[in-house]
């Protein structure tokens, strides 16, 4: 089985775990042992120049000709060594482990309960095909530079070599190393061309999983945070809530499916010596707030302060509905853009965020027991829309009738 048989195995395994209701289903152990035992295809062998004797400087030469014709043998040294292109042999090496590693690691993030983003297994194997499409080209490019390379260094070597007993002569033998250093930045860059666009795709799946795994991690640290059936966990980052004006509690702010929820996590000093150094405090982690996203009535986001476009603050602003245990909420997010948490919690409203559930976890929502609301308001009879997946009640728009699901 080639390593692009093994790799793709991978990916289409976690596209067809199934899961049992309320469950999350732990990592495979088979696909770590898989990715133990997978051989790598042949890697490419740099080829190495034998060793070179600097020749000794003609006598005649003045203090400062000795000191360039050192500097151009010092320069061509460093530069036969640039020539072999270890950075591209050091990428095509990176590139095979990052694919064998990655769906490993994506398949440890749904065992602990990451069910959205399903473009994340689609993306690793389209990265895939396109690194065995671009590997044998890149391989034959590197080839043939590597000779091109190969037999200039030579020319140039012997150039460098024979010295020089003028001004003109060196500057003759800098020009050709000069050149060399020319070609071997374009080989480079050349080679480099032919799979930029994949590495940045892979290094932003990397990003992404890294962002997940750190979000999983807030999670995991919390004491009340607990995820209910089939509830997936969207975002998570430190934030000061903005309680009293521009100060608050400062913990994290999580983003389900279901629910917004803040919880404390600071140190609180209890006492100061000298009313400068803390010599008393105490550990707060609580949860504060834990609301049905479905209760928040409006979002915006802005970014306030800051100097010259430095040190802005990205801030969070929620309006709840009257049935939430608070009116609003400021939040100061410190490392992501409140825009895209917006964007998120107006996706979860509309229910569209469950399109976006990685295929294995589709089938959960389907089996979960379903809430059922009457079409009709009690109060005043109008009709009522279907709310989304989590909603507890809802509130009639036309005569403010709190509507529960039907018993």
């Amino acid at each position: 089985m080639t390593v692009s048989n093994s790799r793709r195995n991978a990916l289409n395994k976690l596209k067809k775990v199934s899961r049992k209701r309320g469950r999350r289903k732990p990592p495979s152990r088979r696909a770590a042992k898989r990715a133990a035992v997978r051989k790598a295809r042949p890697m490419p062998k740099p080829r190495t120049r034998p060793a070179r004797r600097r020749p000794a400087a003609a006598a005649k030469l003045t203090e400062e000709m000795r000191s360039q014709l050192q500097s151009i043998n010092s320069h061509f040294d460093r530069l036969e060594i640039k020539a072999q292109l270890a950075d591209v042999y050091t990428a095509i090496g990176d590139f095979d482990a990052k694919l064998m590693a990655l769906p490993i690691a994506l398949e440890k993030l749904r065992g602990r309960g990451y069910v959205h983003n399903e473009q994340l297994e689609d993306r690793l194997e389209a990265i895939d095909d396109q690194w065995d499409d671009a590997r044998p080209r890149v391989e034959e490019a590197l080839e043939k530079h590597l000779k091109q390379l190969d037999r200039e260094a030579d020319r140039v070597e012997r150039q460098v070599d024979r010295g020089a007993t003028s001004a003109s002569g060196i500057e003759r033998m800098q020009t050709a190393v000069d050149r060399l250093e020319t070609h071997i930045n374009s080989a480079a860059s050349s080679i480099t061309a032919l799979y930029d666009g994949i590495s940045r795709e892979l290094q932003s799946v990397k990003w992404d999983m890294n962002k997940t795994a750190e979000m999983l991690d807030l999670i995991d640290n919390s004491q009340d945070v607990r995820l209910h059936e089939t509830e997936g966990p969207l975002l998570a980052i430190k934030t000061e809530w903005h309680r009293d004006g521009d100060e608050g509690p400062e913990g994290v702010l999580f983003l389900t499916d279901q629910r917004i929820l803040f919880e404390q996590r600071e140190e609180i000093v209890l006492k100061k010596r000298f009313g400068l150094f803390k010599s008393d405090s105490k550990m707060v982690q609580e949860l504060l707030l834990d609301i049905p996203v479905q209760e928040i009535d409006e979002v915006s986001h802005k970014e306030e302060g800051g100097f010259m476009g430095m040190g802005k603050k990205d801030i969070l602003e929620i309006i709840f509905s009257a049935a939430a245990p608070v009116a609003r909420g400021r939040f100061h997010l410190k490392g992501q853009d409140s825009s895209d948490w917006a964007t998120m919690i107006k996706l979860v409203q509309t229910g569209e965020i469950d399109n976006d559930r990685a295929d294995e976890y589709e089938d959960e929502l389907e089996e979960t027991d379903t809430v059922t609301f009457p079409t009709q308001c009690p109060g005043c009879f109008a009709p009522v829309e279907p709310p989304a997946r989590g909603v507890t009640n809802v509130t009639c728009e036309f005569c403010g009738t709190i509507i529960t699901p039907e018993k």
